[in-house]
């Protein structure tokens, strides 16, 4: 009886512990600037899914911290999260279109997607056909880009795309572009450091509710993926990601 007490507790402690950090590959974690989310301010990455992923590092064991990720342009690490090995690429919003592409841990939030326009422009849009005759302003491998590629009959001429969103918001603003694909959030963060009232835009066109989530690269094996995926359910459970969630907002 004894024996069986003791075999019981070893595999309780085995099914708590977290993965060992030799079990852990060094990964290269990229993502960009995309204000409260990801972003860099005195030489250190910060943001909400920065915070999120920093702690599950440390909760599953990792060696690695925030100093470990790299801000890059959106394209570039897109493509590079699907041709390298052991990459993590964050905030990434999951389509049918990705589903594949990657393996997949949260949803960390979500959020809506639209098309903004000056309100001076009176621009209105009832449909996705009513595109064709504007000048939209994307982010390279946006997952707005992707929808507006795949689900309209717009052509990649029909798309300005640049490599950030303040790039964006400045073309729109001085009337170079019709409409910008984005959040809300990213609406105003943007005019906030173009230093531009927040009364001037409007929504004109939505695409819907999109998750984000951390983004692995697909040979990634399920024991991380599963690691990863059990320490953010219980971020979420005992209340720090809505702690982190609320430091941005105030």
């Amino acid at each position: 009886m004894k024996t069986k007490v003791i075999i019981i507790s070893c595999l309780i402690l085995l099914i708590s512990t977290p993965i060992y950090a030799n079990q852990i590959p060094e990964f290269t974690i990229m993502t960009e600037e995309w204000r409260p989310y990801n972003f860099s301010e005195d030489s250190q990455i910060k943001g909400i899914s920065t915070d999120i992923l920093v702690l599950i590092l440390d909760k599953i064991g990792s060696k690695q911290n925030r100093s470990d990720i790299e801000i890059y342009p959106w394209a570039r690490a897109y493509n590079q999260a699907q041709t390298k090995a052991n990459t993590i690429l964050y905030t990434t919003a999951r389509t049918k279109a990705r589903e594949d592409l990657f393996k997949w841990v949260g949803p960390i939030f979500k959020i809506e997607f639209n098309l903004w326009a000056a309100k001076k422009r009176n621009i209105e849009i009832n449909s996705v056909a009513d595109l064709n005759q504007y000048q939209i302003g994307t982010l390279r491998y946006d997952v707005l880009e992707s929808i507006l590629l795949t689900n309209t009959n717009l052509e990649k001429n029909n798309l300005d795309r640049v490599s950030s969103n303040i790039l964006n918001t400045k073309k729109l603003y001085k009337n170079r572009i019709d409409l910008v694909a984005t959040s809300n959030k990213t609406m105003v963060q943007t005019s906030h450091d173009l230093e531009l009232n927040t009364d001037w835009f409007e929504n004109v066109y939505s695409f819907g509710e999109k998750s984000m989530n951390f983004a692995f690269h697909k040979n990634t094996p399920d024991y991380i993926i599963e690691s990863f995926q059990a320490a953010f359910d219980e971020l979420k459970a005992n209340g720090q990601i809505a702690e982190i969630f609320n430091k941005y907002q105030n």
